[in-house]
């Protein structure tokens, strides 16, 4: 791999046909190697209807794969000095409780890495509320099962949300640290611990320690801040029609969750993520900035608790220590109009990341197809 940008025809056969049975409308997909990009395509539409096409500039949403930048965020201020990820959680945030004693042993690093003994809660729905019921297409998304409370108001702080959490009645998975359980609400609350911590929102923190230096100039929290910008793509749903076919709409809406934008409301491109990758694969360092030390890189990407066979949980990472022969480190986000996935192979020197504008579709196989051919 010389640098040139590569030709991978088996790779987009493949790709063509799990787009073409998934329906999936635009498919951005980018691999680097030593920083240098070396293969780029984007398959299909940012919109249908206007057949405009995607690139590697076009805004996607990024889902969970924003739970890395919280973890980054949160290294930044350990190295720091103001703040250790073995604190436990309610030294800055005093007023979490999770239903038991065990609260005060839930350390921030149990919130990285899903293991506080949170069982899925159902906070994420109220704390979405708004857009839900803004958005028609709410009830073709996978995996929504929505059983309202009609008296529970939208969760729009941090501080709602631990008093939402406070109040629900359930049973912790485990003791801190034993069981792995994905929460959402870990990686909220790990946005306020970042902006009690450094004195600004979590938003504005990211923006100015991770985004502005790491040279991505095109990814946002909220697409209202992208005034001028043109190269945003549309989100699509799927719907079931009773004969059992499926067809593929247009469905504008995007969810906003202001208390758990640390748990996956970042949106941006190819280009910009590529960018982002560079961190994990140059040892904290992208072009003239250290974004991270070698160290809290490197504790990153530690593997720290097992989810299915050879596959770990690290520091808003998943890592598979023997991906034929070397590292993987990955992590992949799904919200309504959005499959994505980041990876990076630092032995290799490889970086990648795919963006797609429909949920629910095999992203993941389509990357580990890319990176097969590479």
């Amino acid at each position: 791999m010389n640098g040139q940008i590569k030709s991978l025809k088996d790779f987009e056969t493949y790709a063509e046909a799990l787009i073409s049975k998934y329906q999936i409308p635009g498919v951005a997909i980018g691999l680097a190697h030593n920083g240098v990009p070396v293969y780029e395509k984007g398959f299909g539409f940012r919109n249908i209807e206007k057949k405009l096409p995607v690139t590697m500039d076009t805004v996607f949403g990024i889902a969970s794969v924003t739970k890395s930048f919280t973890c980054v965020a949160i290294m930044q201020l350990q190295e720091q000095g103001q703040l250790n990820v073995h604190d436990p959680v309610v030294k800055y945030l005093p007023e979490f409780y999770a239903g038991s004693d065990c609260t005060n042993k839930m350390t921030i690093e149990h919130f990285m890495t899903h293991t506080a003994g949170l069982p899925p809660l159902p906070s994420l729905i109220y704390a979405k509320k708004r857009s839900l019921d803004a958005d028609p297409s709410v009830k073709d998304y996978p995996g929504l099962h929505i059983k309202e409370d009609d008296s529970q108001e939208p969760i729009d702080t941090y501080e709602q949300l631990m008093e939402y959490i406070g109040k629900l009645d359930f049973e912790l998975l485990g003791e801190p640290g034993t069981e792995f359980s994905y929460s959402n609400d870990a990686y909220g609350l790990l946005g306020a611990i970042v902006e009690r911590v450094s004195g600004i929102s979590y938003e504005s923190y990211v923006k100015q320690y991770i985004l502005e230096p790491s040279g991505m100039k095109n990814t946002y929290f909220e697409i209202e801040e992208i005034k001028d910008y043109e190269n945003i793509t549309s989100l699509y749903a799927t719907k079931k029609q009773e004969n059992g076919e499926t067809f593929v709409y247009e469905a504008p809406i995007w969810w906003e969750s202001p208390a758990m934008r640390g748990a996956g409301a970042l949106k941006s491109t190819v280009h910009d993520m590529l960018k982002y990758a560079e961190i994990f694969r140059n040892k904290g360092k992208v072009g003239n900035y250290q974004i991270l030390t070698p160290e809290s890189v490197e504790e990153m990407v530690k593997p720290r608790i097992q989810l299915t066979q050879g596959k770990y949980y690290g520091y808003g990472f998943m890592i598979t220590p023997d991906f034929h022969g070397v590292t993987l480190v990955e992590h992949g986000g799904n919200l309504k109009g959005v499959a994505s996935q980041v990876c990076i192979i630092p032995e290799k020197g490889i970086t990648g990341m795919i963006l797609t504008n429909l949920a629910g579709v095999p992203a993941p196989t389509i990357m580990n197809a890319a990176l097969n051919d590479l």
